[in-house]
């Protein structure tokens, strides 16, 4: 399992290096194709969800019920303020309040 992980990782990083790599040395002389360019759109969403799901809603890989799930409940008014503000250090510092609230009112586990 853990070799698998480190050959997934690699091959993941070899890629990004690759495609940065052939975009930066071509410059403006690549042009990548509509439907690249498309995909490549979905991936920044798609790992930040994955990532960002796995963070909040599980702890120790088993799935922690929203009532004591202090992560989830601070996530929330932090997403609703990212979207309102596009503004970092607002999402930042409501996020950071939020989470402090939140774990201190939390039911235990």
């Amino acid at each position: 399992m853990e070799s698998t992980l480190w050959i997934e990782t690699l091959c993941i990083g070899i890629g990004t290096y690759l495609m940065r790599s052939v975009s930066l040395t071509l410059g403006s002389r690549l042009r990548w194709p509509e439907g690249v360019r498309r995909w490549l759109s979905f991936v920044t969403p798609a790992v930040l969800g994955a990532l960002i799901g796995q963070a909040v809603l599980l702890q120790g890989n088993q799935l922690v019920p929203p009532l004591h799930n202090p992560a989830l409940w601070a996530t929330l008014p932090t997403v609703a303020i990212a979207w309102w503000s596009r503004h970092l250090l607002a999402t930042v510092a409501v996020g950071v309040a939020c989470f402090a609230i939140a774990s201190a009112i939390a039911p235990a586990a």
